[in-house]
């Protein structure tokens, strides 16, 4: 079972979906303001969350610098596609783990015993 799950994953790392999706990746690390942008966005989320979790509210000027960097990295092209090739890829491993739960379900109902 091991040895063919690791050959679906092979299988995976040929796909276009995979391939779009390391490359988009490449794309945004090399993207220096791109990744400038995401670290400081992840750093005030963190700051927002926080708060939050303390049962503060977070301060108006850290809603709006969230607010402004999101804004600004959605219109980043190279964010677009990392955006994009993950979700083709989410879809893509959705309908591999559909496909393998429609194996489990012939599998429950088979009486055919398959030696491991």
């Amino acid at each position: 079972m091991l040895e063919k799950a690791g050959e679906v994953g092979r299988i995976i790392s040929q796909l276009p979906e995979y391939a779009y999706l390391r490359a988009a990746r490449r794309e945004i690390d090399a993207d220096r303001e791109a990744t400038e942008m995401l670290n400081r966005m992840r750093d005030v989320q963190q700051t927002l969350m926080e708060a939050i979790g303390r049962g503060e509210k977070p301060s108006e000027e850290q809603e709006q610098e969230f607010g402004t960097l999101q804004e600004r990295i959605q219109l980043n092209t190279r964010y677009q596609a990392l955006v994009s090739s993950q979700s083709n890829f989410e879809k893509l491993m959705d309908r591999v783990d559909r496909a393998i739960g429609e194996g489990i379900r012939k599998g429950e109902e088979s009486r055919i015993i398959i030696p491991t």
